[in-house]
């Protein structure tokens, strides 16, 4: 296991909490409901701004992600893991659509909901490791 130092993991986890906290805005302000359109030409590529900005602190980032210093379980890596694949997931799924077609919605506001509770928590988390 490579240490790191301290202030090199308070950095990591404010670079990470400020691109979570980007995409939990956007994603608040645009969620999935019956009869409201989703402007996915323009969420999209913020979206995939976001995942870029994570995975721009990851691979600046020359600890591990799985474990802490003291060798117990990250919380942080597997959180963060999980909202880039989110990230992906909806980047990839709804390329293309200008709104999300009405057969796909039950499923794009689940996925998109759990976006959201996914870079609340890696933006929450990351935040308490900054400080």
């Amino acid at each position: 296991m490579t240490p790191v130092p301290d202030e090199e993991r308070r950095r990591f986890a404010a670079a990470v909490g400020a691109a979570a906290e980007a995409v939990a805005e956007l994603l608040g302000r645009h969620q999935v409901r019956p009869g409201t359109p989703v402007p996915l030409a323009e969420l999209l590529p913020e979206l995939a701004a976001g995942h870029r900005a994570l995975q721009t602190a990851v691979d600046g980032y020359a600890g591990p992600l799985a474990v802490d210093p003291a060798g117990r379980p990250e919380p942080l890596g597997q959180e963060l893991a999980g909202l880039m694949s989110w990230l992906q997931l909806l980047t990839v799924h709804y390329r293309g659509l200008a709104d999300v077609p009405e057969p796909l919605r039950v499923g794009a506001g689940r996925s998109f909901s759990a976006a959201h509770l996914a870079a609340r928590r890696v933006r929450d988390r990351a935040r308490r490791l900054a400080a």
